[in-house]
């Protein structure tokens, strides 16, 4: 039923900054700029076209793509490699804001800014259970079994 999802960053790295998307819906082009939760359409308006059950199915569609595609900004930087005291440092765009953090023995640690001072509880708990699952699968994305006894036959 959606085509074409496609989401382009407008003011990038500032406080202004806006997710700009296009996607087809029923042989239509629609547009908008979603932030802070809040979808602006351009014009068409699907409002305009659409009855009330479409105009719903497009908005909830909008605002999950919205949430998945916030997450594919995902980076990690390994601290203190192949050490004892290792962790993992993140950066994650989350509606239009940047958190960074520090992911160590399944904890989060935030650096500025605090994400419990700008999201609902919900929204937060949202982001954290996000950043454990994307954390742990990042962990294990180069883990390989050694074999203890290489080259040798038993």
């Amino acid at each position: 039923m959606v085509q074409e999802f496609k989401v382009k960053r407008l003011f990038e790295n500032q406080v202004h900054e806006r997710q700009q998307f296009s996607l087809n819906f029923k042989s239509y082009t629609y547009q908008g700029i979603f932030h802070e939760g809040d979808i602006q359409w351009f014009h068409p308006q699907p409002n305009t076209r659409l009855v009330e059950e479409d105009l719903q199915v497009l908005e909830s569609t909008v605002f999950e793509l919205m949430r998945k595609h916030a997450y594919q900004g995902l980076t990690v930087k390994p601290l203190f490699e192949d050490q004892v005291h290792e962790r993992q440092q993140f950066t994650l765009n989350f509606e239009g804001d940047h958190y960074h953090g520090i992911f160590h023995d399944e904890e989060i640690q935030w650096f500025h800014p605090q994400p419990n001072n700008n999201l609902s509880e919900d929204d937060l708990q949202d982001l954290e259970s996000k950043v454990y699952d994307l954390m742990k699968n990042h962990a294990y994305q180069d883990f390989a079994i050694k074999p203890l006894f290489e080259d040798q036959v038993l």
